[in-house]
This record gives structure tokens, C-alpha cells and sequence, in this order.
């Protein structure tokens, strides 16, 4: 008749655990490996929508400092930005 103590179920449950979590660990790497993959393939194709997009030409607000569109500027919220709201 087998010996089923209870010290060799607490070990062979480490054991099953510890198998079962790395093979989950193990499938969770793959999954964002391939879609890292994914996307620098993607990148690296470029979309035709973000090659065929214009240059746009930046102004410096001379409130705040920032750049912002020289085509629809809008306010940057202080008192003494020169673009409209």
C-alpha cells in the first residue's frame, strides 16, 4: 500500500505549482514577445497614412515657450499668450 504522508502532498503540490505557473510565466513571455514582433514589423513597414502625412510648420508662443501649429494655434491658458481661444 503507497505512504501518502502528508509532507510528500505538500511537496508534490509545490511541484505541480511550480510547474503550472512557470508553464503560464513561460506562455505569457511568448505572447508579448510575438507581439513586440508584431509591432516593429509594423513600424518598420510604416503605415501609408503617416508616410503620405504633410510636414506641418511650428511657431514658438512667445508667452510660454512651447510650439504650437502656425495653422490653428490655439491658447495656451495664460493672460499674455498671443493666440486666440
Amino acid at each position: 500500500m503507497p505512504d501518502f504522508s502528508l509532507g510528500k502532498l505538500i511537496v508534490l503540490g509545490a511541484i505541480i505549482a511550480v510547474v503550472w505557473y512557470g508553464w503560464k510565466y513561460a506562455q505569457r513571455v511568448e505572447q508579448v514577445r510575438r507581439a513586440l514582433k508584431e509591432e516593429i514589423d509594423r513600424r518598420r513597414a510604416g503605415t501609408p497614412q503617416a508616410r503620405n502625412r504633410p510636414a506641418e510648420d511650428l511657431v514658438k508662443c512667445t508667452a510660454c515657450g512651447i510650439y504650437v501649429p502656425a495653422q490653428g494655434a490655439r491658447a495656451c491658458g495664460r493672460a499674455d499668450c498671443p493666440w486666440p481661444r
